[in-house]
């Protein structure tokens, strides 16, 4: 009963922007790896429609970078005893490389921050996640540089989809 008041308060207790965040260490990890998830599937999906063979392969690497630290929660997730549906994700786009790539880094830098608060969040009752969601952005923090030289290098006016 007391995991039904938990979930029952959640859904009435309003967060920052707007946002419901749990303070369950496995909802956080998971909500956590379905958003990184939902990021690499876009990147993978925008790195198909690139102009350019360099730029496709600078994204295709940033898609399995994200890819490969989702893993590493979902690891985590199994390991303390969650379990994982997967679901279908929402990829935003945009009419041209250039929209999709600052799309791309909006959406990055975001998913940064709310990592970052997760992390700060479940410190003391959950320093190891708390840990893994820290590890996760900073193992990704260089792919700001790599958007923001794909964003320089591509044109705004160009309509190619």
């Amino acid at each position: 009963m007391p995991g039904l008041l938990k979930r029952i308060e959640r859904i009435f207790r309003p967060e920052a922007n707007g946002r419901q965040e749990s303070n369950d260490p496995l909802d956080t990890l998971i909500q956590s790896y379905r958003e990184l998830n939902r990021l690499a599937a876009q990147i993978a999906d925008h790195a198909e429609r690139a102009p350019y063979p360099g730029m496709a392969q600078t994204l295709r690497r940033v898609a399995e970078e994200k890819r490969s630290v989702a893993n590493a929660l979902r690891d985590r997730i199994n390991t303390i005893g969650g379990t994982l549906y997967e679901m279908p994700v929402d990829i935003e786009s945009g009419g041209n490389h250039w929209e999709r790539m600052g799309r791309d880094l909006s959406a990055h830098s975001t998913l940064e921050t709310r990592f970052l608060e997760r992390a700060a969040r479940l410190n003391e009752k959950a320093p190891d996640a708390a840990e893994l969601l820290r590890q996760a952005v900073e193992r990704q923090n260089h792919h700001v540089r790599l958007f923001m030289d794909l964003i320089a290098r591509a044109d705004p006016q160009a309509q190619q989809t």
